[in-house]
């Protein structure tokens, strides 16, 4: 790829960022990162957008004429030779109408979400269904009727894809309040052509770990999501039950249940980590380093976490900025001792909060597109609605997926999906993007999808969603930073990332 004329009137798509006080480039047309030199960092945002007579006027007192003048050769030698520093802006359209088509979004199925009742036995002082916003049901009171779920479990398997597990999972509220409802539809799962191969999941808080909801989870070899965000002091301020009660206890005593049944469940459990703060990080992280239901049970194993700060957009929740701070430290020295570990070769010794910081951007940017960036784009996240995801609320409404809520229906149980629906929904989310992304260096590496829009798109609005692209932002200059961080280390230490994939 080599320059043209558009290079001269436009900066250099890409972003600089300063990491330990040197100088990097994330160039969105190769989706690379390279060290420039100071004088290079300080040329780059000016290219295109001043001569470079203002150029070499404005910067030659500090960097000399000679260094500003191999800054610009080597921008125009990259560009030519490197497709380098390149200013052009992809074309930006909407999903290709076929993603739409009966045939297309109704194939090759891989994930169905039942959430099979809107009751939650707890009231979680972050929790999006209790905040009252207008993209979010509220705590609600219907269940999912038996017929509805196997309905919507043998349309799933009809239109599964045959390549991969087929992953039924069962969510709420709470979905451990309706064990007879999981049960009928593990049955009817199993009896399908399909249900050998389907692997069950259950997203819980814990709490209802009992002799039933066991003898389930063993018979089916049933994966956990468990709600769990760390030692009882952390925890309980903001997890307690619908009294007010404390949930800390309950939970770690469910797990001893399930453990001392059978210690291999302990390798399906994956615990999601809430951080709301304020929150000391590194008690979160002790506790799960040396979790106690794993250590009374004797398990050499450690804990799988997943870490996500509480959304708190829409809330009347006042963060001091001494407890965004103690978060930032916290968080800065989960990610030092990750590194540490990465250097020494074991960052498996790094913890389990540390790795569930650190280890998806390295991931992520290990597994990257390498290729050049196409004249075209289409703005957002990859998500094809009904496709890798398809959510069933309890009145039988098919959603993208459980995070939009119930803002964002694409058909019924009854009729599958609707494809004209589909499509509308893909539009709205376009135009949302479609004036705004082009400039924006994090192109290639955004995630927003259809749930971080929900209020924006539900309503078909086309502003700017500046909130939400302003912090997917400063979240992917953070892994940036990180990825520079461990390409300083040796080859040695960042080989582990040779036997990941991309989820």
């Amino acid at each position: 790829m080599t320059g043209n004329a558009a290079d001269d009137h436009r900066a250099p798509l890409g972003h600089l960022l300063a990491v330990d006080g040197r100088d990097y480039f994330y160039d969105v047309h190769t989706n690379g990162l390279l060290e420039v030199e100071p004088v290079l960092a300080a040329v780059l945002p000016l290219c295109g957008q001043r001569s470079r007579r203002f150029i070499l006027a404005t910067l030659a007192p500090r960097f000399g004429v000679g260094a500003v003048r191999d800054a610009l050769a080597a921008i125009d030698r990259g560009r030519r030779e490197r497709g380098l520093f390149l200013a052009r802006r992809p074309r930006l359209v909407p999903p290709p109408s076929q993603w739409a088509r009966t045939g297309h979004c109704d194939r090759d199925l891989q994930h169905l979400v039942l959430t099979v009742t809107e009751r939650c036995n707890l009231r979680c002082s972050y929790c999006v269904h209790g905040g009252h916003l207008d993209w979010v049901r509220p705590h609600g009171r219907a269940s999912m009727p038996e017929a509805t779920a196997q309905r919507a479990t043998r349309w799933f398997l009809d239109r599964a894809d045959r390549g991969q597990e087929p992953v039924i999972s069962f969510y709420g509220g709470e979905a451990l309040l309706e064990p007879a409802l999981i049960e009928a539809v593990v049955a009817a799962a199993r009896a399908h052509p399909q249900g050998a191969r389907v692997r069950f999941a259950v997203d819980t808080n814990g709490v209802l770990l009992d002799d039933r909801a066991i003898d389930l989870l063993l018979r089916e070899r049933m994966h956990l999501q468990v709600s769990l965000d760390g030692p009882p002091g952390v925890h309980d301020r903001h997890r307690v039950d619908i009294a007010g009660h404390a949930t800390h206890a309950a939970i770690e005593a469910g797990l001893d249940r399930l453990l001392a049944c059978d210690p291999g469940a302990a390798a399906r459990i994956v615990f999601n980590v809430t951080m709301a703060p304020p929150v000391d990080v590194a008690a979160v992280a002790a506790y799960f380093a040396d979790f106690p239901p794993f250590r009374r049970r004797c398990l050499a194993r450690a804990p799988l976490v997943r870490v996500g700060l509480a959304d708190l957009r829409g809330r009347d929740w006042s963060v001091p900025a001494a407890a965004r701070d103690e978060l930032e430290r916290g968080l800065a020295g989960q990610e030092q001792l990750f590194l540490a570990s990465m250097a020494s070769g074991r960052h498996v010794d790094a913890g389990p909060v540390a790795r569930a910081l650190c280890e998806p951007a390295l991931i992520r940017w290990h597994h990257r597109n390498r290729g050049a960036l196409g004249r075209d784009w289409i703005p957002g996240g990859n998500c094809r609605p009904g496709r890798r995801k398809l959510h069933v609320m309890p009145d039988g409404s098919l959603h993208p997926c459980e995070r939009t809520g119930n803002a964002m229906p694409i058909g019924d149980v009854a009729s599958g999906l609707d494809p004209l629906m589909v499509r509308a929904l893909q539009r709205r989310f376009h135009r949302v993007f479609a004036a705004h992304c082009g400039d924006c260096w994090a192109l290639r590496r955004c995630h927003a999808c259809f749930a971080t829009q929900a209020a924006t798109c539900a309503t078909g609005a086309a502003a700017t969603p500046g909130g939400d692209c302003d912090r997917l932002r400063r979240a992917e200059e953070r892994n940036l930073a990180l990825v520079v961080r461990s390409l300083r280390l040796s080859a040695r230490s960042r080989a582990w990332l040779e036997t990941t994939t991309m989820r």
